[in-house]
């Protein structure tokens, strides 16, 4: 900081000074003070209220000389008006007190009395101090031109001391900031020079316009291989030599000359500065004048940065990069923070932003990034281990989701971490479709085996029912009920049939009502109905009939009401119904089984047709869906469901629709 700037520094707090403290007296010179009244009878203390109120003071009101003297301690007054004759304590002993306290001995005291009206009350008024004394009756416009002149004496004391306050204080800023700004500038030249000494910057100085004597630190001087001091202008093209894009520059294209006859600081400029037997040196060079008193040139000062190393550290990361790439996998560099710094063609392809969006972003914000465990514990592992691996899921830019597998590695000494990303979702999708297949082919083994074991005493026990249900020992019912036990015996050997393949049905479509076969399967449910509190509700609209095999058809209603069932524990509701449904030239049966239970969340939404996928834990095989939309589906019909959740109830509806025309 220059003296110049210092002196200008101090006027301008000073004029801040003068103009912060002509904007209070101001506002003091408009702010009200206060006066203290003080009188036994609330109804005089009313009637001087209404004689000054124009005045537009702070009038306060004290009934005792008790009450007056703790207004006085937290208030500053400016004139009391007070009553002589007061019980407890009259007004000559109120005023004795004032004055032995050093803070009242100055406050003004107008004594107002109807009693004590001699000269002698007088004379002893004065003596306490009063300025005053006004017998009643008042007159109000003597008593406000008293109290006005009074308060404005005190305005304007206040003011003087202010401004009192305010000058001392401005002298002793002034002498301080003085003392400083010595202090400063010596100090500030002491270190100049020491930083001259020791920058490791090069900093050149020019000590007239011509730039004909130009001198330089200790770090310039030892690059151009010359001596502190020396004057570095005569060794121009002759011990060093200065290059820019393969030219040698000119004299008045260097920082120096520039700054000088633009008489503005010059922008940064790559220079190559060339010595004999030495490897070439890369800086970064710029200038700026420097100005006497008047404003005029009488010089320039450069700084010259050394930017060899980093040019070098450039090269090879552009070699690095050009390497990078050439790569399929998706390769990013990204800091601590996850900020990308790098951003490869592969990661381009991969992901869909392009670089110039990509670089500056944080990658896990760009990418929603979810890690396999918490980013914390991988950011830990890393920064441990120094590396890490494993499996992310990113987000790209349409919104896919793909998982890729990564490899991270954090450069030693560093906080830039290499991220190397190689898309397996495709992998993944093959890996879960092949396991399926596996799921698929063991069912199949499983279906062969069941199949192979239950078939001889199925047809043992086909063979009983049949005789059983001719015997003469039954009654009707009771040879109803074996007709019924022989129907679904047989429906039991079809499954297993249909194990063995399922999708090869020999026999022939029959004409079926759907309404029958779902009371079929209703009755065998009735039991299960009652001990589980369940109401039953029909809707049949229509007999449902069509072509189809009535087997697999009660097979799947069986199972969408076992469902229902199981998903009810506490009781519940279940609604089964059928309808006709038409759209265009399309016509067909909808039957719908609806329940209140659990319901199906949004995440097993996903699985229920799968095979093997069970929400019943232990209990359920996970293939009873699967198995019903296949058979659904051979029946050229859709099957579908739905969950609601509402606040107070929930409701699962299974639709299946069947064409209503023939099957061949």
């Amino acid at each position: 900081m220059t003296s110049q700037g210092s002196n200008a520094n101090l006027s301008v707090s000073s004029m801040a000074v003068v103009r912060d403290t002509s904007s209070r007296l101001r506002e003091d010179a408009r702010s009200p003070v206060t006066v203290l009244m003080v009188d036994d009878q609330l109804s005089k203390l009313l009637s001087y209220e209404v004689i000054l109120q124009d005045l537009g003071e702070n009038l306060v009101r004290a009934t005792s000389g008790r009450a007056a003297l703790g207004h006085l301690l937290k208030e500053d007054v400016a004139v009391v008006l007070m009553d002589v004759s007061m019980p407890e304590m009259d007004g000559f002993e109120l005023a004795d007190m004032m004055r032995q306290h050093p803070r009242f001995q100055e406050t003004p005291i107008i004594f107002v009395s109807a009693v004590h009206l001699t000269d002698v009350d007088r004379l002893r008024g004065y003596r306490s101090g009063a300025v005053d004394y006004i017998s009643v009756p008042v007159v109000p416009e003597v008593l406000r031109a008293k109290v006005g002149i009074f308060t404005e004496l005190h305005r304007r004391r206040r003011q003087l001391q202010e401004l009192n306050h305010n000058l001392e204080a401005r002298v002793a800023e002034r002498s301080e900031a003085l003392r400083l700004i010595n202090s400063q500038l010596q100090e500030r030249v002491a270190e100049l020079e020491s930083i001259m000494r020791v920058l490791p910057v090069g900093v050149a100085v020019a000590h007239n316009p011509e730039c004909d004597f130009v001198t330089g630190n200790a770090a310039l001087s030892q690059i151009l291989g010359m001596n502190l001091g020396d004057n570095l202008s005569e060794s121009n093209g002759t011990g060093y030599q200065i290059y820019r894009e393969g030219r040698i520059v000119r004299d008045e294209e260097l920082p120096l000359q520039k700054a000088v006859k633009t008489r503005t600081s010059t922008g940064s400029t790559e220079l190559e500065i060339r010595l004999e037997g030495v490897s070439p040196l890369s800086f970064l060079a710029s200038g700026s004048p420097l100005f006497d008193e008047f404003g005029v040139v009488r010089g320039a000062v450069a700084a010259f940065f050394d930017v060899t190393e980093h040019k070098r550290m450039e090269e090879t990361l552009r070699e690095r990069a050009e390497l990078l790439e050439l790569a399929s996998e998706a390769i990013m560099v990204h800091d601590s923070d996850g900020t990308i710094m790098f951003w490869n063609a592969g990661a381009e392809a991969l992901y869909g932003w392009p670089r110039e969006e990509a670089k500056g972003r944080g990658c896990h914000e760009l990418l929603a990034t979810k890690f396999p465990a918490s980013q914390e514990e991988t950011a830990a592992s890393l920064a441990s281990k120094g590396r890490w691996e494993g499996n992310l899921t990113h987000r790209t830019k349409d919104g896919r989701e793909v998982v890729v597998a990564s490899r991270q590695a954090l450069k030693r000494n560093s906080a830039f971490v290499l991220e190397i990303n190689r898309d397996i979702t495709a992998q993944l999708v093959a890996e879960e479709a092949l396991r399926r297949n596996d799921r698929l082919a063991a069912m199949g083994k499983l279906a062969g085996i069941v199949a192979h074991e239950i078939n001889n005493p199925l047809e043992a026990i086909t063979n009983t029912f049949y005789l059983l249900r001719a015997h003469p020992s039954l009654d009707a019912e009771a040879r109803s009920y074996a007709q019924l036990a022989d129907q679904e015996l047989a429906r039991v050997s079809h499954i297993t049939r249909q194990s063995l393949s399922f999708y090869r049905e020999h026999q022939r479509a029959i004409q079926v009502s759907i309404s029958e076969l779902l009371d079929d399967v209703l009755s065998l449910q009735q039991r299960s109905l009652e001990m589980n509190r369940i109401s039953l509700e029909k809707c049949y609209t229509t007999t449902g009939e069509l072509q189809g095999f009535p087997a697999e058809l009660k097979q799947v209603f069986m199972n969408l009401v076992s469902n229902a069932i199981q998903a009810m524990p506490s009781g519940g509701r279940l609604r089964v119904s059928v309808s006709r449904t038409s759209t265009g030239d399309y016509s067909g049966i909808r039957v719908c089984i609806t329940d209140n239970g659990t319901g199906i969340c949004a995440e097993d939404a996903k699985h229920v047709f799968e095979p093997f996928f069970s929400t019943k834990t232990t209990k359920g095989t996970g293939l009873g869906l699967w198995i019903s939309r296949g058979i659904v589906q051979k029946h050229d019909g859709s099957l579908r469901f739905r969950s609601i959740f509402q606040a107070t109830s929930v409701a699962t509806c299974f639709e299946m629709i069947l064409p209503a025309n023939q099957l061949g």
